[in-house]
C-alpha cells in the first residue's frame, strides 16, 4: 500500500507511383485491334503524389501545441479550491477509492477510504503520507513531487516541464517531466475539452497517470467534481500525534 500512495511522490507517408509507358516501336499483334488513342482533352498524365510540407506540418502542431497548453494554464489560473472523488489504479491492478481535497497553490489531501490506513496530506512545502496501522509519517518536499504541477503556482508553459502533448477524442494530454532530472518518471495530465473553442473555464480535469522510474503505471480519475466551493482550512494539517496515535478520524479532521 505504500508503495501505491507514494507514487504520488516521488507514446509517414512515402509512396510514389510511376506509370510504364510501352516501346514506342512495340508492334501490336495482328490478330488484337490496335489501341485507339484517346481524343479526350479532360484526361491528365497521372503526376507524382505530392507529399505535405514539413515546416508547414511542424508549425501547425507547434500551434496546437501551444493553444492546448495555454488552456490548461488558463484553466489551473481560474482553480482556486477542487474537491472530488477518486479512485486510484495501482500498477498492480488493484482500486482504491477515497475523497480528493484541492487548495491552490500547494494543498492537497487525499483521503482514502477505509480500509486503506493511507492518508497524504500536502501543507503547502511539504507532502506527508501517512500510515495509520504503521503508526508512520513520512514528508518530501512538494518540489520534489509530481503533486507540484497540479498545485503549484508556476505555468506549465514556463515551467520547462512539458515534453508531450497530444489532443484526442474530446480531451488534452499534456505529459510533464522534470526539466532538472531530479524526480524520474513522468506525470500526464487529461482534461475533457470537447468544445476548444469556448473557454477555458469549460474544460474538467478528468484525473491523470503517474508513470515511475521502474514503468510502474498508476492511475487516478476523479468524479463528482467541486470547483471553487469553500474547503476546510484543517484538511491540510497532518499532526504527527494523530498518526502514532492511530486515531484515523483525528487525522481526517472532520
Amino acid at each position: 500500500m505504500m508503495n501505491t500512495a507514494s507514487l504520488f511522490l516521488t507514446t509517414v507517408l512515402s509512396s510514389l507511383l510511376a506509370s510504364q509507358e510501352p516501346p514506342a516501336n512495340d508492334p501490336t499483334p495482328a490478330d488484337e485491334p490496335a489501341a485507339v488513342e484517346s481524343t479526350d482533352a479532360s484526361a491528365e498524365p497521372d503526376l507524382p503524389m505530392q507529399l505535405p510540407d514539413r515546416e508547414a506540418l511542424l508549425a501547425a502542431e507547434a500551434e496546437q501545441r501551444a493553444e492546448a497548453i495555454s488552456r490548461a494554464d488558463s484553466w489551473f489560473d481560474g482553480l482556486d479550491t477542487l474537491q472530488a472523488r477518486f479512485i486510484q489504479f495501482a500498477p498492480d491492478g488493484s482500486e482504491l477509492g477515497g475523497d480528493l481535497a484541492l487548495d491552490r497553490p500547494g494543498r492537497v489531501r487525499f483521503d482514502y477510504d477505509d480500509p486503506s490506513p493511507i492518508l497524504m496530506v500536502a501543507d503547502g512545502s511539504t507532502v506527508a503520507l501517512a500510515d495509520f496501522a504503521l503508526e508512520t509519517i513520512d514528508r518530501v518536499p512538494l518540489s520534489a513531487t509530481p503533486l507540484r504541477y497540479v498545485v503549484g503556482d508556476t505555468a506549465l508553459d514556463t515551467s520547462g516541464a512539458v515534453a508531450d502533448v497530444n489532443r484526442a477524442d474530446g480531451r488534452i494530454y499534456i505529459t510533464l517531466v522534470d526539466p532538472d532530472g531530479e524526480t524520474d518518471g513522468r506525470l500526464t495530465l487529461i482534461f475533457h475539452d470537447a468544445k476548444p473553442d469556448d473557454a477555458a473555464s469549460t474544460m474538467a480535469l478528468e484525473g491523470w497517470y503517474v508513470v515511475d522510474a521502474f514503468g510502474g503505471l498508476t492511475e487516478v480519475r476523479l468524479f463528482e467534481p467541486v470547483r471553487n466551493e469553500p474547503v476546510d482550512p484543517r484538511l491540510f494539517i497532518l499532526d504527527d500525534e494523530d498518526v502514532t496515535g492511530g486515531d484515523r478520524r483525528r487525522g481526517r479532521r472532520r
